[in-house]
């Protein structure tokens, strides 16, 4: 395996370094790709004693973006889009919302944006109502509003079919709710049931004495009883 080679990066390198770092990579990819293009430099005596020229333009080249991305979040605040789909069922989406649907409907609103700054944890598969956050800078994030609607022009509006879809989970969440409820109810009658049962069985075996109360003698089924008479034989 070759040795790898330092270079002083020029330009800012994603996943890589910004620019004034010093960085190890192979001599391929900085024969190849970072000389030719003029993105990093050899790391020798002389490239070195530019370290903080490059830091200090890059810190004042980052202190730019910063000022465009506050610039261009003030525009965006408070911004609503919409885009337009197909349904398969209900609020159900034939596909799904990605991050380059969000980025192309921007650019329609006149704002373009990377998609690496948008920020979605998962792709959007049914109609509704979104907070979408952009990171336009590392110090700068903004939230839009996206309206994913029914690309159908004589369906529901996005309000309806929200109000249904809501309704309909209440529902759901009701009958669940009641269902447990009525098997809650149905488990301690049960319960009880065989209580009383072994109280009752437990009674007529065995009758507990009150405190102070002698115990009473079974009766002798063979002894004469009083006022019979006995036969002499």
């Amino acid at each position: 395996m070759a040795r790898r080679k330092e270079v002083l990066l020029v330009q800012d390198v994603l996943k890589l370094g910004n620019m004034g770092d010093m960085v190890r990579v192979s001599p391929g990819f900085a024969r190849n790709y970072l000389f030719p293009y003029g993105i990093a430099i050899p790391a020798d005596g002389a490239a070195k004693r530019q370290i903080d020229v490059l830091r200090e333009k890059a810190a004042k080249s980052e202190a730019e973006r910063e000022v465009k991305a506050l610039a261009l979040k003030k525009t965006m605040e408070g911004l609503s889009i919409q885009i337009a789909a197909r349904v398969a069922h209900d609020d159900e989406l034939f596909g799904s919302i990605g991050t380059k649907d969000i980025v192309t409907a921007l650019a329609k609103s006149g704002i373009d944006v990377d998609g690496k700054q948008v920020h979605l944890n998962d792709k959007l598969k049914k109609l509704g109502k979104y907070q979408i956050e952009l990171k336009l800078h590392r110090n700068v994030a903004v939230q839009i509003t996206l309206e994913v609607i029914n690309s159908d022009p004589n369906a529901p509006t996005l309000a309806e079919t929200i109000a249904a879809a809501t309704n309909a989970a209440t529902e759901k969440a009701a009958e669940k709710s009641a269902e447990k409820a009525e098997k809650t109810a149905e488990k301690p009658a049960g319960k009880a049931g065989k209580k009383d049962e072994a109280a009752t069985s437990g009674a007529s075996v065995k009758s507990p004495l009150k405190k102070g109360e002698a115990p009473v003698a079974k009766a002798d089924a063979s002894a004469p009883k009083k006022g019979a008479t006995t036969t002499k034989a």
